[in-house]
C-alpha cells in the first residue's frame, strides 16, 4: 500500500511505538510527536525518512498531514482529538475515547460536524481468532447466547490518571456490545482500591441486556499472573477465545450437553476442539490498515467513533456504580 504520507502520530512511548511500526509499514507516516525527546531513537530505528517533534502541533498545522493517530495518556485524549478534528484531521485514537461520556458526545459531533473521520482503538475488534467468532456465533455454532463473561488480568502496568476500569475494559466492553445486538438494560460494578484510594485497582462489572442474556468483565492489574480470555456459553455449545494461549489453542469449541433426566441434571463433557483462523494476521496492522482504508477507500470501520461512544457510555456508568464502593 504505496500512498503519499499523509499521517502524524502524538505520542510515541510504550503503544505508540507500535503504532509507528505499523503506519509506516504502508507508506502514510510522515511525523511523529513526543515530549520526551528519547523517542526520537525509537523512531529513527523504524525509518530515518520519518519527521520528528516534541511540539505536536506542528503536526495539526502540516497541511500535507489529514489525519493524526493519537497515542497518548487517557486524560489528553479529549483535548487532542478536539485540537485535532478542529484542524479539520481524521482521527484515530486509541481507547478509551476520552474520560467522560459528555466530552465523546461532543467530540462525535464535532466530528461529523467537520466532515472528518473519528475511530477509536478498540484492537480486540480485528484479532482474527474474533473476527473468526463472530462469524461462527453468527453461523450457529453456539446456538441463542446465554452468557457471556470475559477476564483481562495480570500483574502491572498501573496507571495513576484511569483506574484498571478505564484502562483494560475497554477491549472487553467493545467484544461484548458487539457480539451481543441486543439492547442494554442496566450496568452494575462493584471493586477495590489497593494501591491508591482514588484508583481501582479490581473491578467486576455486570451486564444486562433484553432477552434474559448477561455478561460479566473481571479485570485487574493486581493478580498473579495474565489471563485475557473470552468466553461465550450458547444453547447449543460454547466458544472460548483465550488470547494468552499458542495460536491453534486461542479459538476452542465445547460441545457440551445438558439436559434433564427425572429431575436429575445430566451432563456430558465434549473434548475442546480447535478453529482455525488466520494465525499469521497482526491484529494491530489490521486495525491500522482499517484506518487507513477509511480515509483511502471510505469503507467504514467497525471501531468508528459512535461504537467508541457506545463503550464510554457503558464505562461511565459501571464507574457511577463503582463510585458507590
Amino acid at each position: 500500500m504505496k500512498n503519499k504520507k499523509f499521517l502524524g502520530l502524538i505520542g510515541c512511548g510504550y503503544w505508540g511505538k507500535n503504532l509507528a511500526r505499523d503506519f509506516n509499514s504502508f507508506g502514510v507516516l510522515k511525523t511523529v510527536s513526543d515530549i520526551n525527546s528519547k523517542a526520537k531513537n525509537q523512531i529513527m530505528k523504524i525509518s530515518k525518512s520519518i519527521l520528528f517533534t516534541d511540539n505536536y502541533k506542528e503536526i495539526l498545522e502540516d497541511k500535507d498531514i489529514t489525519s493524526v493517530a493519537i497515542a497518548t495518556p487517557a486524560k489528553s485524549h479529549y483535548k487532542l482529538v478536539q485540537e485535532s478534528l478542529i484542524a479539520k484531521k481524521n482521527v484515530f485514537v486509541e481507547k478509551p475515547l476520552c474520560l467522560n461520556y459528555n466530552n465523546g458526545k461532543i467530540l462525535v459531533s464535532l466530528a461529523k460536524k467537520n466532515k472528518v473521520k473519528l475511530m477509536v482503538g478498540h484492537l480486540m475488534l480485528y484479532h482474527p481468532a474474533f473476527i473468526k467468532m463472530k462469524e461462527s456465533i453468527k453461523k450457529g455454532k453456539v446456538g441463542k447466547i446465554r452468557y457471556i463473561y470475559s477476564n483481562r488480568l495480570a500483574l502491572g502496568k498501573l496507571r495513576r490518571e484511569e483506574d484498571v476500569l478505564w484502562s483494560f475494559a475497554p477491549h472487553d466492553i467493545s467484544m461484548i456490545m458487539e457480539l451481543i445486538n441486543e439492547k442494554l438494560i442496566t450496568v452494575r460494578a462493584f471493586g477495590a482500591r489497593y494501591l491508591n484510594k482514588k484508583v481501582a485497582d479490581t473491578t467486576i462489572t455486570l451486564l444486562k441486556f433484553k432477552n434474559k442474556i448477561k455478561a460479566h468483565i473481571f479485570v485487574s492489574w493486581l493478580h498473579p499472573y495474565k489471563d485475557q480470555r473470552l468466553v461465550v456459553v450458547g444453547d447449543k455449545g460454547m466458544l472460548v477465545f483465550a488470547d494468552v494461549l499458542k495460536s491453534r489453542e486461542k479459538l476452542v469449541f465445547y460441545n457440551h450437553k445438558v439436559g434433564w433426566v427425572k429431575d436429575i441434571p445430566k451432563v456430558h463433557k465434549a473434548e475442546g476442539k480447535s478453529i482455525a483462523f488466520d494465525y499469521d494476521t497482526s491484529p494491530l496492522k489490521e486495525e491500522c490498515r482499517a484506518f487507513i482504508n477509511w480515509i483511502l477507500t471510505g469503507k467504514e470501520p467497525i471501531s468508528n467513533g459512535e461504537e467508541g461512544l457506545r463503550v464510554l457510555k457503558v464505562l461511565e456508568m459501571a464507574r457511577k456504580d463503582l463510585n458507590k464502593w
